[in-house]
């Protein structure tokens, strides 16, 4: 049976969304997104998905600002550490909470000559705010689950 490679979570999908002009802030019209998600109905068997130990590595930082060498996560009160460029076993339910960490910027077109409906449109830019690559995932439903909870909108 071939290894499944290696799955750089900052490379996967995370999550669409539309761009907007700026006259659309505060003008009411909220969108509301219907999520799917494939949980088995049988709760025991979620848990011990949820549980299984999964490899893997947050990737060290460059930013000045994001200095510190732990990186820290809590799932229903229990905390989780994780030491940045260091391949970890971890829970499953803690690379959960590093998947749904995202960051989200914003980018805007300034160039008038291409008229009012281009003009001062927002663009949304996210990304994870800890990346980190799964190194090894002993379930098969695991790779698939993770793409799905990073493609999530923010």
């Amino acid at each position: 049976m071939a290894r499944p490679r290696n799955i750089d979570a900052g490379a996967e999908h995370l999550g669409a969304d539309r761009s907007f002009n700026i006259n659309e802030i505060g003008s009411g019209s909220v969108e509301i997104e219907a999520v799917e998600r494939n949980l088995t109905p049988d709760l025991v068997e979620t848990e011990a998905f949820m549980n299984e130990l999964v490899t893997i590595m947050i990737a060290d930082t460059n930013d000045e600002n994001d200095a510190d060498m732990l990186v820290q996560v809590a799932v229903n009160g229990r905390n989780q550490f994780f030491v940045r460029g260091q391949p970890q076993d971890v829970r499953r339910c803690y690379v959960e909470r590093l998947a749904r960490a995202k960051k989200r910027s914003f980018s805007q077109n300034l160039d008038e000559r291409l008229g009012e409906n281009v003009f001062n449109t927002m663009k949304a830019h996210n990304t994870l705010r800890y990346p980190f690559t799964v190194i090894n995932d002993p379930n098969p439903k695991g790779a698939a689950w993770l793409r799905a909870i990073l493609s999530e909108r923010t």
